[in-house]
């Protein structure tokens, strides 16, 4: 059983990784890779819950955390890059 979600999850991945590649515009590569860095959570979290390890629980907490501070500072970024843009556009 556990194999089939490590499978599902590994799928979900490739796809992602399709769309961080092919993504149309930044956004959507931000976005996809911030489901990426989500489905390795599961990922770890499923690997917590088959050996039953709260060690690796912990360490998806952590690494969620990380995540999460990444995704808002590249948002950050492209929001003040999108702003400087409209400023030349506007002078």
């Amino acid at each position: 059983m556990l194999e089939y979600v490590l499978i599902l999850l590994g799928i979900a991945i490739c796809v992602c990784a399709a769309r961080v590649i092919k993504g149309p515009s930044t956004p959507d590569r931000v976005l996809a890779a911030d489901t990426i860095n989500s489905v390795i959570i599961a990922v770890i979290v499923v690997f917590a819950a088959y050996f039953s390890n709260q060690m690796f629980a912990d360490v998806a907490i952590v690494y969620a955390m990380i995540s999460f501070l990444s995704t808002i500072a590249i948002s950050k970024y492209l929001m003040e890059k999108r702003d400087e843009n409209a400023i030349k556009v506007k002078k």
